[in-house]
């Protein structure tokens, strides 16, 4: 866990609000506000589900082998799932400048499929990386990118992945699904609010049609 866990600390650091606002434009900028504010999310939301319902034994739970298993299993779903949230509507914004869904599509494709390679090849993820992108692209075609543009049109997937996958006993679940779901989507805001602060859409797209070229 050690690697992920290092991984999340340094996204906390790098993402304090006294921390200067960079901006996103081009294709490496691009894919890194995806990667740092998604894992923070994931972060944020799944350790604070996990240590509220468990209160006073949240420390101890770390010594447990298969609380600790779940967990691995669980921040991986999550961010997986933060990732393919905010992937579409990063690129819907792009779709808002120039309505070309085909390289929104491709955009969103690019910078997931990146993501996923670069950060889940790590021994702790045991899934099958191959499986989530799959999964994107399946999710890219039905995405209706005037929708995704909105402000909660894209972040349909983060909210379920959050009560599904958290170790939490699903008994207790059912009472807490509605104010975790809310709960991620407040958080939501604002990367929402520092995306479209930062996004610079001409200079991101003529470094992507540089690379493309």
């Amino acid at each position: 866990m050690e690697k992920i866990l290092e991984f999340f600390e340094m996204v906390r650091v790098r993402l304090s609000p006294w921390k200067r606002l960079e901006p996103v434009d081009s294709s490496k900028t691009f894919g890194e506000f995806l990667a740092t504010r998604a894992a923070f999310i994931a972060q944020k939301t799944l350790y604070g589900y996990v240590k509220t319902r468990m209160g006073m034994k949240y420390p101890q739970m770390f010594e447990d082998d298969i609380f600790i298993e779940s967990l691995n299993i669980s921040k991986w779903q999550v961010y997986a799932a933060c990732l393919s949230d905010l992937a579409i509507f990063m690129a819907a914004q792009v779709y808002a400048r120039n309505r070309n869904p085909e390289e929104a599509s491709a955009i969103a494709d690019k910078h997931y499929t990146d993501c996923i390679s670069d950060r889940f090849g790590d021994s702790e993820f045991t899934g099958d990386s191959q499986a989530l992108i799959e999964t994107f692209r399946n999710r890219l075609v039905l995405v209706d990118w005037n929708n995704a543009a909105d402000t909660e049109g894209a972040f349909k997937e983060s909210p379920k992945a959050l009560v599904r996958w958290a170790p939490i006993d699903d008994s207790l679940k059912k009472y807490d699904r509605e104010i975790v779901e809310n709960s991620i989507r407040f958080q939501w805001q604002r990367v929402r609010s520092d995306f479209r602060k930062a996004f610079d859409a001409d200079a991101f797209l003529a470094d992507w049609h540089r690379l493309a070229a």
